[in-house]
Formats: structure tokens, sequence, C-alpha cells
């Protein structure tokens, strides 16, 4: 490991990252907006979340109401051929024709299919385009608006395909079924009446399939608009609840690192003054004043993280524990009873990030802790804190020559796995394990890395 200077430039001022919270304005109920709409926005909605109901009533209703009209003024029919058709045969073309509209929108190409089937059986058999000249075009608009792009254009091509064939009926009931063409009309005039006839009959196709092409596209476009929203919503919760896991995690550790600390100077303060009460009052009065200061010192810090949870407002709180603060450490540290040996280069450490700052202090802080806990009598520790300019890593070393006496409920590893957080919060790493030098295997070693660029104020900060 190298001490020596660094040359590079080092940014200036420090940066901080606030934390932005995103809400969104309560809004009122569905229930409570459906009962303020007025009657014909009800109605609506009723609609359209009922679209078969819609399609049946204003569709399929008006259709069969014409068709049975239809139906009871008509006699027999005479079909192609001479073949004479009924009522009822007319009456179930026109109800292939009619009743798919009712499923136009949840399957456009079966209702499509039929109504063709149904058309083209009126076609055929000369009893002619009844009520499916309205049928047709509602069902092509269906096709181009719900349906695939492959089913739009089939049916765009069967209707036009009908439209030709309706002018061709034109022809043939002029010249065969009314009787001679030339006591009604001259070969040029039925030939221009069905030209005229399929050209009509292609314009409404075409035009009720722009339509629907239109519409389908605008239906896909608030989908898609739809979807983005709802993924947007899910991606905002999904980082809410991950800011929130995340500040959980870092004000467990915060908790972890306070009380753990404070905690473990405190009792090895009262187990030092009580077994020299009775040699040396002086010494024993010490140790009970420095657990009272570090008492009250862990109190404070649990009182600005609590604030900082209840989120009363502006707190007026010191800032956060940094490497300036590391001499007041291993001075409260040694007054616990443990002999600390402080090592930094001051000269040669960058400014840093305040959360890189904390995050070193923390390290280190709980570190001497473990130390202090699992050491065992005799033991002493050594901090060093500088740069390694073969790596460019800001490196914090902490050994110890304890015997590693394990503790009971001594909170199953939180504090090792609450350093390697910190590291990583800051792509650095952490190694934690007992030292082996030669035939001594007492001694524990803790190495903290971090990239000197994501830890200097010249860096982005990242949170702690």
């Amino acid at each position: 490991m190298s001490w020596a200077p660094d040359t590079g430039q080092v940014g200036a001022a420090p940066g901080q990252r606030q934390a932005m919270m995103v809400g969104s304005e309560p809004r009122m109920p569905d229930r409570e907006l459906s009962a303020a709409a007025p009657l014909h926005v009800k109605i609506v909605r009723f609609f359209e979340n009922r679209s078969w109901l819609f399609d049946t009533v204003f569709k399929v209703l008006p259709l069969l109401l014409m068709a049975l009209m239809i139906w009871v003024l008509s006699g027999t029919t005479t079909g192609f051929f001479g073949v004479r058709l009924s009522p009822p045969v007319m009456l179930f073309f026109e109800l292939m024709c009619i009743l798919p509209l009712a499923i136009g929108r949840r399957r456009p190409a079966l209702a499509a299919g039929i109504i063709a089937a149904g058309a083209l059986c009126q076609v055929f058999s000369l009893y002619g385009p009844g009520v499916s000249v309205f049928a047709v075009p509602l069902a092509v608009y269906a096709c181009a608006k719900y349906g695939s792009t492959r089913v739009s254009v089939v049916y765009l091509v069967i209707a036009l395909i009908g439209a030709v064939l309706v002018g061709v009926h034109q022809l043939i009931a002029v010249w065969i079924y009314w009787g001679a063409p030339q006591s009604y009309y001259s070969p040029g005039t039925a030939l221009f009446i069905s030209t005229l006839s399929i050209g009509f009959s292609a314009a409404v196709v075409l035009v009720a399939w722009l339509f629907g092409d239109l519409a389908g596209r605008r239906r896909r476009e608030r989908e898609a608009i739809a979807e983005k929203n709802r993924l947007l919503e899910r991606e905002r919760d999904q980082e809410a609840r991950l800011a929130a896991d995340a500040e959980r995690m870092r004000i467990a550790r915060e908790m972890h690192d306070v009380i753990s600390h404070s905690m473990s100077a405190m009792i090895a303060q009262a187990d030092g003054g009580r077994y020299v009460m009775d040699q040396d009052p002086s010494r024993a009065g010490r140790a009970f004043e420095s657990i009272g200061e570090t008492g009250r010192e862990a109190l404070t810090e649990l009182r600005r993280m609590l604030g900082v949870l209840r989120e009363e407002g502006e707190l007026k709180t010191r800032p956060s524990p940094g490497v300036e603060d590391l001499p007041q450490l291993a001075q409260d540290v040694r007054a616990s009873g443990l002999p600390v040996e402080l090592n930094i280069a001051e000269d040669h450490l960058p400014p840093l990030t305040e959360g890189a700052a904390l995050a070193v202090y923390r390290i280190i802080q709980e570190a001497l802790t473990n130390t202090l806990k699992h050491g065992g009598d005799g033991a002493t520790a050594t901090v060093w804190l500088g740069i390694d300019y073969s790596t460019r890593e800001l490196v914090a070393e902490i050994r110890d020559t304890g015997q590693g006496a394990a503790a009971e409920n001594d909170g199953a590893g939180s504090g090792l796995r609450g350093m390697a957080e910190r590291a990583r919060l800051y792509g650095g790493t952490l190694l934690a394990r007992p030292k082996r030098h030669e035939s001594l295997t007492s001694g524990f070693v803790v190495e903290a890395r971090f990239p000197l660029d994501r830890v200097r104020t010249s860096g982005k900060e990242t949170p702690v």
C-alpha cells in the first residue's frame, strides 16, 4: 500500500443529493365520480362497458324491425332460375346479415364472415341485397377498427367483390327477372345503372373502411397511451417501494451503528468502573461520566433519526459524523478500555462527500465496536486511513490483536453486513478476515476500499 501524496486535481465544492418525494393529488373514488356525472354521461359509460348491448340495441334491433317489415309486406319471391323463395327463407338470410353485428367488436372476423355468407346467398338467389346494404358497411367498419390488419384488408376485398356482385345482380334483374329489357331500359341504360350501382356500393364500403381504420388507429393509440401510463404508474410505485426499502436499510444501519457502539462503550465503562470503584474512586467517577456522555450522544442521534422519520419540518440537527470526527471516536473508544492507534493521511485525503465520509466513519466505528465487544482482555486496535495510488482507492484498514471471543446475542452479523452495504453503495469492497502472521492466528482485519471518483466531491455522490 502506497501513501504517497496525490498530484491530481480535487473537486472543490461538496455536492448534496436531495431526496424528492413524488406525490399525487387525492382524487374522488370512481363511485363518487359516477354519481356526480350527468345522466347522458352515465348512459354513455354504461354502454361503453357493455359493447355487445350497445350493438344489439342500436344496430341489431333497428335492422331487425326493418327486415320484419319487409317480410310482412313481401309475398313469395322468385329466385335465380325461377326458384321461388318464401318469406321465411328471405328472413333467414336477413338474420344472417343482422344478428352477427352484436359480436362485431369482440369477434369482428367471425361476424363479417357470417354477414358475407348471408349477403352472397341474397345475391345468388336474386332476392337481392336487403338489409345487408346496411350490415355490410357496419361489418367492414368493425373489422377495420377492432380487427387485425389482415382481417381488415381481407374483408375489404370481399366487400368490394360484393359491390361488383350487386351491380351484376342489377343487370341480371333487369334482363332476366323483370322480363324483356327493351320494354323498360335499353342495354346501354341497364349497363349504366349496373356500373353506377357498383361504384356507389364500392364507395360506401371504402368510406366505411377508411372511417373504421382511422378510428382503429386512434383506439390503438389510446390503448398504447393507457398501457404506457400503467407501466409508468407501476414503475413509480416500484421506485417508491425501492426508495422506502433503501431508507429503511439506511436507518437500520444508522441505528445499529449508533446503538451498538454506544451500548458497547457504556457496558465496557460500567464494568471497568465497577472493578475500580473501591481502589480508585476518581477513575470510577470518570468512567461513569463517560457513560453519561455516551448515553446523551446516543440519545441525540436517535432523536435526530426519529425526527427524520416523523418529518417534523426543518430539524436543527448537527452534521453527520465524518473523517474529522475520527479522533474523537478514537478517544471515546480509549476511554472504554480499548487502546487505539489512529493514523490518518490528512494532507493527502481529498474532500469527501458527506455520505462517503459518513460511510468511512461508520465502518471504522463498527470495526472498533466489534473489537471492543469480542477482542477480549489486552486487545489493541490500529486504524489506517489513506489513499492507495496504485489502484486509486481510498482505503480504511482496522487491525486488532483480540482473541475474537464470541458474544451472545450480538446481532447475528448485522454489523459486518452493514459495513459491506456501506462500501457497496460507493462501488467499494469490504474484506473482513482473521489476521494470520507467521505462527500467530489472533486478531482481526477489516479493510474497506472505495474508488476515488465515487467518494470525493468531484464525483457524483451516492445516497447513504
